[in-house]
């Protein structure tokens, strides 16, 4: 990614305006990235950021899916067949519709923003809900699959680029999006000023404090600038949000091992064993998960009333 004049670098953390100081230096193709850290929130980031542009374009082009990169675009089949055969995002799209669902019972109306859809499943799923929803895509294959999903005609904008009328919706939902945001203080002003008071902001994204960052470091599989520019413990993404005038709710860790990982690494001899396999590994990451180190976190904040915003 070349320099250019667009870019910029913080001097202090974007989230609690501590010290920052530079955790690594992760390489990835021909480039070089600096990756800073907050000792006292835990948010970690590149710095320098990207431009906007260069974002932008990137998307456009690959998406969200940085790992599907030269390879075949997917289809609807494709993706509803991955899906069938290793369920992932329809888990994903159930448990947290459902508690935005709990949430978001008072709210006065039923709008929902899905920023950066994707392929679509958890707009089928909030539809499936009962409400009534806006989905954003800046990626081409990604809107055509999300619409033969859903129905919807996913907008080709950027959440900077969005434009609503202020408290008009209830819900805000960023699905593995915000560790791509440019600016996430904007990203979560924007969401704030966009809510009806009591709205739901409910944000899933890889846990940088979970067990398997903490032994890999950078070369965990999620830092992997520039698709992931922004790193978040559950205390630094709560207090991004505590910052913009939310309350958080609920914070719930969540790992999953596809089963496919252990198909692919058993030699064909083991495969009997390949049960067993998969039961002890999601026993191991249950408990991961309740000891607050999984791999993901789905924080849920809601607009507080009367926070000055």
């Amino acid at each position: 990614m070349p320099v250019n004049s667009e870019q910029k670098e913080y001097d202090i953390c974007p989230v609690c305006s501590s010290q920052i100081k530079m955790w690594r230096v992760k390489n990835v193709g021909n480039e070089n990235y600096k990756l800073d850290l907050c000792e006292s929130c835990g948010y970690s980031f590149v710095n320098p950021r990207p431009s906007l542009s260069f974002l932008k374009h990137y998307y456009t082009l690959f998406g969200h899916g940085h790992d599907l990169i030269g390879k075949e675009a997917p289809n609807l089949t494709s993706i509803l067949a991955d899906e069938h055969n290793y369920p992932n995002s329809t888990l994903d799209a159930v448990r947290l519709i459902k508690t935005i669902k709990v949430l978001a019972n008072n709210v006065c109306n039923n709008r929902f923003l899905d920023v950066g859809c994707g392929y679509g499943f958890f707009s089928k799923e909030a539809l499936d809900a009962g409400f009534e929803v806006i989905a954003l895509e800046l990626a081409e294959n990604e809107r055509k699959i999300a619409k033969e999903m859903t129905g919807l005609n996913p907008a080709a904008c950027s959440f900077e680029d969005f434009e609503c009328a202020p408290e008009s919706l209830s819900v805000v939902f960023m699905s593995q999006i915000l560790e791509h945001a440019l600016d996430i203080n904007l990203w979560i002003k924007k969401s704030h000023d966009c809510l009806v008071n009591d709205g739901i902001l409910a944000i899933a994204l890889p846990n940088y404090g979970s067990i398997f960052r903490i032994i890999m470091q950078e070369n965990d599989p999620y830092i992997c600038p520039p698709a992931h520019l922004n790193f978040f413990t559950p205390n630094s993404l709560s207090r991004l949000l505590e910052k913009h005038g939310f309350k958080v709710e609920v914070v719930q860790w969540v790992s999953r091992i596809p089963k496919r990982t252990f198909e692919k690494r058993l030699p064909q001899f083991g495969k009997p064993l390949l049960r067993i396999a998969n039961a002890v590994s999601s026993a191991l990451l249950k408990i991961v998960d309740t000891l607050h180190l999984g791999m993901m976190i789905n924080v849920y904040g809601r607009k507080c009333a009367h926070s000055g915003h």
